[in-house]
């Protein structure tokens, strides 16, 4: 049975995130007024309160997965508890 991954969609996404900050910041070096202020209120904050919420969904699901497909298993094939 091939087993499913969240992580490295996960990590992907972590890096996606890490990214879009250091532009964002390197950005508000340059631009720094009312507009871009609410351009980080409404748009940069909202995503990445999202995105780390979804990381957090990601870690528990990643979880939850494991231990599923170990119960799932039969005796025999069982190699470790997760």
């Amino acid at each position: 049975m091939k087993r499913l991954d969240l992580t490295s969609p996960g990590a992907r996404l972590e890096e996606a995130l890490s990214r879009m900050e250091r532009i964002w910041l390197e950005t508000r070096q340059e631009w720094n007024d009312p507009v871009a202020e609410r351009v980080e209120e409404q748009y940069v904050s909202t995503i990445r309160a999202h995105v780390r919420t979804l990381l957090d969904a990601v870690a528990k699901s990643q979880t939850v997965l494991r231990k599923a497909e170990f119960e799932c298993q039969h005796p025999r094939e069982r190699t470790q508890p997760l």
